[in-house]
């Protein structure tokens, strides 16, 4: 074998071997990138999807509140003076014994009905509890039937009153003797089970007397501690799978499951899930991987996240619901990523081969001239050297000799040359390696910043619009709902009942001004359009009268005790400013304390400064809250359902410090929250000029 040919083979098998290298490390990036890329899809995904799915649930939570507000300010009216007529004029006592809507007042769009257990004892309370839950749900039934199909009340006896189109003949369906307190889905929302006195899910259940399978969400009606009504909402089970099967990830699974680990929808177990009346558990499906999930879900902390499941290596991202707490998962298996992945790495081994095959070709031609053909000339030549058969002038003379050391010498000082200024290059190189490092720092500063502003105006932007669709909604929708009452039945409506209607809608267009107001007020603050003009005040007065005007404001739910502890005269400051400090902490105050609660408020002159403390003994601020109580839009977490924008005390601050002042907080959680400010306004006091020094000067 020639040398040629061995220098071919060697180079040609080790092409090979980096081109199998490349191609392989080539797939695994390509691989890892799918991969991620795969998880930031499922990840979006899923996130998308919460945001709708919340969505969802907020439009419920917000219609129920709505409902139960209803409900209890029909309640704080007086028993209608036509009670027997009105009742019997409207429920018929069937021959089961169960009381039922006259068959008159059947109209699923229109009325709600009535089923009442055959042993309930009717009291004047009682019928009027059931002709007010009726007048709630007619008032919205025309409105909402279309979109949010199902509203009904639970009251203690048992009785139920609502509306559901899809189940129009359920109270017609339900036995006398129906023991509905027995139910699942209604002992959730007694106190026992549901302490919070909030929003409450059931897991999957087939209702007994339409075979229908349901999930429902339930929020309880308490009145003085006591439970007097449970106000609900049914979704049913193929909407609900319906919902879930809609996905743009082909070949992805989507399932929900509660924190107990009871599945409430999956496309495998659809039929185990309703067999078992929403008992089947992801432990008991007989799925190891799916019960390997629900292990991996419920041992994380944070809202959403993702990660591959260990049994079937699938991918998966879930996110928890609000409220229901039940998590909603995707699934997509290994194999569709190592497919995505395959095809996309089959260009880098098609062209590693074709180049592989190219490099073959080209190297075997350029080996043939230039070294092939050379050695083939110089072992001929050298061959009739040794014959005996070449001429002389064949021979390198002297001349050539000397000629081929010049151009050694010349190739060496070329060499020396070439490193001489690769050495200059790479000094010119460094220095300017420095100079793009301190700039490329400067430049990372500087983005940094921009990223830090950046961010926390997303956070307030994002804080604002959680305002809006928190604080905003629900007295937009109390006028929306009673707007459109007025607009449908006008004519129809008493006139108390008109006055009620048009009274909602101006006290919730109050309180809607009111937190325009405040976002005004924070916003002229921050630009710097809030003058600050002192003038004298009456101090005392000012205090006694603002004292006055928010125990009239609040009802006297909280008695509000105003002590001024010495003489305020003299006092110069911006009465505007001073109004809105006082009035934010005292409605603070008396918002988050129970009612009947005293709220101490107390002035006194310090020297120079003016002295206010309002002290509360409500749910106190936790201590990990209170850094943040001066950031807009920035609330307790303990405030539960207490209405709120977060910019009380954000104004406050700010117009003390228009004053020159200083506030402190101390707040104790469950014990109360004592506020201090000291505000400069009042004259320097001059120091007495004792005797001696008078005559000394």
């Amino acid at each position: 074998m020639t040398l040629s040919r061995r220098l071919l083979i060697h180079v040609v098998i080790g092409a090979a071997i980096a081109t199998a290298v490349v191609s392989y490390v080539t797939y695994r990036i390509v691989y890892q990138a799918s991969e991620q890329r795969a998880l930031e899809h499922l990840n979006t995904y899923v996130s998308e999807r919460t945001k709708r799915e919340e969505a969802n649930f907020r439009t419920i939570y917000s219609n129920l509140e709505v409902v139960r507000s209803l409900f209890l300010q029909r309640l704080s009216e007086p028993p209608p003076s036509d009670l027997e007529t009105r009742w019997n004029e409207r429920f018929e006592l069937y021959p089961d014994g169960a009381w039922r809507n006259r068959e008159k007042y059947f109209a699923p769009r229109k009325y709600s009905d009535l089923w009442l257990h055959k042993d309930v004892k009717l009291t004047p309370e009682f019928k009027t509890r059931v002709l007010r839950a009726q007048e709630v749900c007619e008032d919205v039934q025309g409105g909402w039937v279309d979109t949010f199909q199902s509203v009904y009340f639970v009251l203690p006896g048992p009785a139920t009153m609502g509306f559901d189109p899809r189940i129009a003949r359920w109270a017609w369906q339900t036995p006398a003797d129906y023991d509905l307190d027995a139910e699942e889905w209604v002992k959730i929302a007694r106190p026992d089970r549901n302490p919070s006195r909030n929003f409450v899910w059931t897991g999957v259940f087939v209702d007994a007397p339409t075979h229908q399978p349901f999930v429902t969400v339930q929020l309880p009606v308490d009145v003085d501690g006591q439970q007097i009504a449970t106000v609900a909402h049914d979704t049913h089970i193929n909407q609900l799978f319906d919902e879930i099967a809609k996905s743009e990830f082909q070949g992805a699974t989507h399932l929900i499951f509660r924190p107990d680990g009871r599945l409430i929808a999956h496309p495998q177990f659809r039929s185990q899930i309703l067999s078992s009346d929403g008992a089947l558990t992801c432990a008991d499906s007989g799925d190891p991987a799916l019960a390997s999930l629900y292990q991996l879900c419920v041992a994380k902390t944070e809202r959403q996240f993702s990660g591959t499941e260990p049994v079937s290596g699938a991918y998966f991202s879930a996110s928890r619901l609000p409220a229901a707490e039940w998590y909603f998962v995707t699934l997509m298996p290994n194999s569709l990523v190592r497919a995505q992945a395959v095809r996309s790495a089959q260009w880098v081994w098609l062209s590693g081969g074709a180049l592989l095959a190219l490099f073959f070709i080209s190297f075997a031609g350029i080996l043939r001239r230039q070294v092939t053909r050379p050695l083939a000339a110089l072992t001929t030549a050298t061959r009739e050297m040794a014959a005996g058969k070449m001429a002389e002038e064949t021979i390198p003379g002297p001349a050539q000799a000397q000629a081929q050391a010049d151009e050694l010498r010349i190739l060496a000082e070329s060499f020396r040359e070439m490193v001489a200024r690769v050495l200059a290059r790479e000094g010119d190189l460094r220095q300017l390696n420095a100079s793009l490092e301190q700039r490329v720092a400067e430049r990372t500063a500087e983005l940094e910043k921009a990223l830090a502003q950046q961010t926390e105006l997303a956070k307030l932007k994002t804080d604002f619009v959680s305002l809006v669709s928190h604080e905003f909604r629900t007295p937009l929708g109390v006028i929306m709902s009673a707007a459109d009452v007025l607009r449908r039945y006008f004519g129809r409506l008493a006139e108390e009942k008109r006055e009620r209607h048009l009274e909602m809608i101006f006290r919730s267009t109050r309180n809607l001004s009111s937190l325009i107001e405040e976002v005004m007020l924070l916003g002229r603050v921050e630009e710097g359009r809030m003058q600050f003009e002192p003038l004298p005040v009456d101090m005392e007065k000012l205090c006694a009268s603002i004292a006055d005007e928010l125990r009239s404001a609040t009802g006297g739910a909280c008695p509000i005790r105003y002590r001024a502890l010495n003489s305020l005269a003299g006092a110069v400051s911006d009465e505007k400013l001073l109004r809105h400090v006082l009035c934010n902490l005292l409605s603070n105050a008396v918002k988050y304390s129970e009612p009947g609660s005293p709220v101490d408020f107390t002035v006194a002159r310090r020297g120079e400064r003016l002295e206010i403390v309002v002290c509360d003994r409500g749910i106190g601020i936790p201590p990990e809250d209170q850094a943040r109580l001066f950031t807009s839009f920035t609330r307790a977490s303990n405030v539960g359902h207490r209405p709120g924008t977060g910019l009380g005390l954000v104004i406050v601050q700010r117009c003390v410090q228009k004053h020159g002042g200083e506030i402190a907080l101390d707040s104790v959680v469950g014990v109360g929250t004592t506020v201090t400010i000291l505000l400069p306004v009042f004259p320097a006091v001059a120091e007495p000029v004792s005797l001696a020094c008078a005559v000394a000067t």
